[in-house]
């Protein structure tokens, strides 16, 4: 199996001068540097989806499914929110917990964590309103974030109220398009609106703009003068595309919708020019036959990174809610039926990405990093980088059943420099 490793470091900008500390210093030497504190100037909030960051009070975004990740030290944590809306908040890796209809300072840990280094991922929706304004997070006094994991790959899907989880009690979490890029060990994007058709001019809501434009701007339906989205903030490996439900509904002509399909994955393509575009049968089957005429018509054109899924017998009527919307343990089932489809498109593997390291009040050091499950890894240690010696941290051999572990060294690092990196096999 080939090394992965990677030695943490912490970069950090003082008096407009950049430093990188290769970690682990002193702990009387980390003390002295201001660390990040979780404003929106902390560069180790990561952002997933379409964000406005123009606002320098608060960072917006209007899709559902864009998320937040970052990892925090200490205690506790809690989130300062600019708009009321449902959230979903998950903490090492556990649950997803939801807080309905929020808005201000939200307190995250009412029940306070074991110190140490923790993961903390948010998201935002309820159905129809999609409305992230996020305004930073607080932490304990003394508290830092540092860099989280994150995938190496990033999915984007396509879609209507299917794909937003439209009716589940988690939405946009519980929703196939999030299931099936997490067990992919990959980060996603969810371009979708209820009611919203492929083709403009038709679907549920008073805006009539369908997908074949809107899909192309920051904002969803019903904003009166949406900005462009300018396609230079991230790149899908994979783009997942399903729509048709809606077009089928308000007889949408077929020959228009097929059309119309072709056109909107040559957009798509334009952006992406090495993205694989898949189009999926719409598990109802509507406008399936003139959905795999649009990806044939797009191979003939040239593109031989298009390609039909055919979902026929994935859903049957027990996993509906409404004979539309599927419940959410339907979309579990999607999502692991779509999962094996898109494996072999994505990464392979995750390196082992020293995502925290917390200098403990007895002298331990605790590293948290990212894996991929059913590999094998251990944690190494040197004092000198000039000329490195790597040992095995005895304790750290360990074979990985989750994407992410965390470590705590036991050797006294205070007064002795300590650099770690992470090893498969």
């Amino acid at each position: 199996m080939k090394l992965f490793c990677k030695i943490y470091s912490l970069r950090k900008k003082v008096a407009n001068k950049s430093f990188t500390l290769i970690t682990l210093l002193t702990l009387r030497a980390i003390s002295a540097w201001a660390l990040p504190d979780g404003s929106l100037s902390d560069t180790n909030i990561q952002y997933f989806g379409r964000w406005d960051f123009s606002n320098p009070t608060q960072y917006q975004a209007y899709w559902v499914g864009a998320y937040i990740k970052v990892n925090f030290s200490g205690t506790a944590v809690k989130i300062r929110l600019g708009n009321t809306n449902n959230y979903y908040v998950k903490i090492d890796g556990g649950n997803w917990t939801s807080y309905t209809n929020v808005t201000g300072t939200l307190n995250l840990t009412p029940t306070p964590l074991a110190n140490g280094i923790h993961t903390l991922s948010v998201a935002a929706g309820q159905d129809y309103s999609y409305v992230f304004n996020f305004q930073g997070i607080s932490l304990n006094q003394g508290a830092t974030t540092s860099p989280p994991t994150v995938a190496p790959t990033l999915i984007e899907f396509i879609g209507d109220s299917i794909t937003c989880g439209f009716l589940d009690p988690q939405e946009d979490v519980s929703a196939y398009a999030w299931i099936c890029s997490g067990g992919l060990n990959c980060e996603h994007t969810q371009m979708a609106y209820p009611g919203i058709t492929l083709v403009t001019g038709y679907g549920y809501n008073a805006d009539k703009t369908g997908m074949d434009i809107q899909y192309f701007k920051l904002q969803p339906l019903g904003y009166a003068s949406p900005a462009s989205w300018a396609f230079n903030t991230y790149t899908p490996k994979v783009v997942v595309i399903n729509l048709g439900q809606n077009d089928n509904h308000f007889s949408v002509p077929d020959a228009t919708f097929q059309s119309d399909y072709t056109n909107f994955m040559a957009g798509v393509r334009a952006k992406y020019l090495n993205a694989e575009i898949f189009a999926m049968r719409p598990f109802s089957g509507a406008k399936a036959a003139q959905t795999l005429a649009a990806v044939n018509a797009r191979v003939a054109m040239g593109d031989s990174h298009v390609h039909y899924i055919d979902t026929t017998t994935w859903l049957s009527s027990g996993d509906y809610l409404d004979g539309t919307h599927p419940s959410a343990s339907g979309q579990t089932k999607a999502a692991n039926l779509l999962k094996p489809i898109l494996a072999a498109y994505v990464s392979a593997s995750l390196p082992p990405t020293i995502g925290g390291l917390t200098v403990n009040t007895n002298g331990s050091a605790t590293v948290l990093y990212a894996s991929l499950s059913g590999f094998n890894y251990h944690v190494e240690t040197t004092t000198n980088l000039s000329q490195p010696s790597w040992a095995i941290v005895p304790g750290s051999v360990t074979n990985i059943t989750g994407n992410s572990v965390t470590f705590t060294d036991r050797a006294s690092v205070i007064s002795t420099k300590r650099f770690y990196r992470v090893v498969s096999p």
